[in-house]
């Protein structure tokens, strides 16, 4: 239903007035300040993994009356610390290869002048490779998130420049989760949960420099404890797995330049 609503705002936009028609774009570099929780049954935080990655961002936008429509892509890519543990409770500390690919397209609606409404949707995949420690060997996992934000959006005109500001609701899919065992079990694919969040943005385009923007976010979301999936070690039965509930947040730093 989700999907069926964006595709008839894009129809409705097609036909919306072409006299303010506009195409922007922007490019840019980015950082992400990256932490996953992972819990057990009880509550108890079991995993953390935390660190900055380096990226590039780039969008584009087509504006045409009172619609916006925009698609949007970047990549973050680095190590960051791990800090988990064995099934049997021994600490664990270790780095996790990670790269964050996201994608994307919106459409907004301009209420006035200063508010706009938004729909957008996205699809991240997410690499996690944890790295083995002696004898523990590490994890590969590989994640796809579908997900859709609904936001309000507002710019103000000051003396120093442009200044914009969202809030948005985040609805995920259950994410899409391949799971690797560095050879000690076979590789298993099972889906997680649905999940929920928000994302917030606060961004500022300088008089001085108008072909700047200046950007800041905060995404949060949380995913339910996955159901059992069946563990194999060479085609045979050897348990289950499951992915623990977990938090992520994100806190995003750019730099735009628009063409």
């Amino acid at each position: 239903m989700l999907f069926k609503t964006f595709l008839a705002m894009l129809a409705a936009s097609a036909l919306a007035s072409p006299v303010h028609a506009q195409w922007t774009s922007a490019l840019g570099i980015a950082a992400r300040q990256f932490t996953l929780n992972e819990y057990d049954a009880a509550g108890r935080r079991i995993v953390r993994e935390q660190g900055w990655l380096p990226g590039l961002e780039g969008r584009l936008a087509y504006r045409t009356g009172e619609w916006t429509l925009s698609a949007q892509a970047s990549h973050y890519q680095h190590d960051i610390a791990y800090h988990g543990q064995t099934q049997s409770g021994v600490p664990v500390d270790s780095r996790t290869g990670t790269a964050l690919t996201q994608s994307g397209a919106g459409i907004a609606y301009a209420v006035n002048t200063v508010l706009s409404a938004s729909l957008a949707i996205e699809l991240e995949r997410w690499r996690r490779d944890i790295q083995d420690v002696g004898r523990v060997r590490g994890l590969q996992e590989r994640t796809l998130s579908r997900r859709a934000l609904l936001g309000l959006d507002a710019k103000f005109a000051t003396t120093y420049g442009e200044v914009m500001a969202g809030a948005a609701l985040l609805f995920a899919a259950p994410e899409k989760l391949r799971v690797g065992f560095s050879g000690q079990f076979d590789d298993v694919s099972f889906d997680t949960r649905p999940a929920h969040g928000m994302r917030l943005g606060l961004g500022w385009q300088p008089a001085a420099w108008p072909n700047l923007e200046l950007h800041a976010g905060l995404d949060w979301w949380k995913v339910a404890r996955s159901g059992d999936a069946a563990l194999n070690r060479n085609g045979r039965h050897a348990g289950t797995v499951a992915q623990p509930e977990h938090a992520v947040a994100s806190m995003r730093l750019a730099v735009l330049y628009r063409f």
